[in-house]
């Protein structure tokens, strides 16, 4: 019979409960037998998590199937199949995402696993199909683990996985160059990274929006980590921000990352002709539905992107970036809950705009009965 541990499991219904799971075992999953068991220390509550918590979950994507939810993780690896050799046992390590692509269709062969087109894409991820990370114990495939380097806190890496995203998005997706103008559209954890990455390339001015409830900490918090300008929306016109900071032109790169539709509008209207635009905030609620007008995408021939999740290059320019302190994830992780108190973690990540990152904190969590 199968050992249980305590875990908080989402279903296909958006109801997200703590219950009990099987601790997974060696060679019983479909990474055997390049399967490795780890022992999860930390794993932070994405938006996409939060999102599936206390709220109207019309247009949410919710878990295909019953499943240890959270992709946040940190761990360590405590067994290795037998065909292992890119981690050993007591590595602390990272975990990407995407555990699950077919290898041989046109994106898979890009390198492009992100968007393997032969799978929906909850289905190429481990925290919708294996276990996520909001448990003791999780398994994963060792070509999607990453050893952290020793000067990263373990505690503080929760923010690999939204780094990684990150690179993704203002590197692989939009090519980000030294010199450009941007604008980030939403002073949340990935648009704070956003930025530092931006910064880290060299690239600049460098202009954060936010609302009046980000006032306190999000914008100022943009602003000590680089920011060369924080823009409250409600108080500011951002198009005349744009216009005053540009000299009219326009700003290079609009990076939106709110997932509401008047920063749709605004990116179309700051951009400058010939310039890009990245739109990825209405992503983890399944999409969102905006009035576009074309007449500005065709008449400055503005370049429209999209993005999710990220590429291995990204998770290995991530760690880069963390471990030599040109992105910096300590100021952004706040607070830690554990499993006995999930619950209030969930509504501090939900409710508070006076955080920026809250993770579930599982190194005092004991399972009884487990040897690997």
């Amino acid at each position: 019979m199968a050992v249980q541990m305590r875990a908080i499991v989402a279903y296909p219904n958006g109801e997200i409960k703590l219950e009990t799971a099987d601790v997974p075992q060696l060679g019983a999953s479909r990474y055997a037998p390049h399967d490795v068991i780890c022992e999860v220390q930390y794993c932070g509550i994405c938006g996409s998590d939060i999102h599936r918590w206390k709220e109207d979950k019309t247009g949410v994507s919710t878990s295909p199937r019953r499943c240890v939810a959270g992709h946040e993780i940190v761990s360590r690896v405590v067994a290795v199949g037998p065909e292992v050799t890119r981690v050993s046992v007591g590595d602390t390590v990272v975990h990407e995402i995407v555990t699950n692509y077919c290898g041989h269709c046109p994106a898979c062969r890009e390198g492009r696993y992100n968007i393997c087109n032969t799978l929906p894409p909850m289905e190429g991820r481990a925290h919708y199909t294996t276990g996520g990370g909001f448990a003791k114990y999780t398994v994963w495939p060792e070509y999607q683990l990453h050893v952290l380097p020793e000067n990263v806190k373990p505690d503080k890496a929760v923010l690999i996985e939204p780094t990684a995203g990150s690179v993704h998005s203002v590197i692989s997706r939009m090519g980000v160059r030294a010199g450009e103008s941007v604008a980030i559209l939403g002073p949340g954890a990935r648009g704070i990274l956003m930025m530092q990455i931006c910064k880290a390339i060299g690239a600049g001015p460098i202009i954060m929006t936010g609302v009046t409830r980000d006032e306190e900490f999000r914008l100022p918090m943009a602003r000590k980590l680089g920011a060369d300008y924080a823009v409250n929306v409600d108080k500011e016109d951002i198009r005349d921000v744009v216009k005053s900071v540009t000299g009219g032109i326009g700003v290079d790169v609009v990076l939106e990352n709110t997932g509401v539709i008047k920063p749709i509008e605004e990116s179309l209207d700051i951009v400058r002709k010939g310039g890009r635009v990245l739109w990825a905030g209405g992503g983890i609620r399944g999409g969102i539905t905006a009035p576009v007008n074309t007449h500005k995408i065709i008449t400055k021939e503005i370049d429209v992107k999209g993005e999710i999740s990220q590429i291995p290059y990204d998770w290995e320019t991530a760690i880069k970036l963390v471990a030599s302190g040109r992105v910096q994830l300590d100021p952004l992780v706040t607070d830690y809950f554990d499993l006995d108190h999930w619950e209030d973690g969930f509504d501090l990540a939900h409710d508070s705009h006076n955080c920026l990152r809250v993770a579930i904190d599982l190194t005092g969590e004991k399972v009884e009965g487990v040897s690997f």
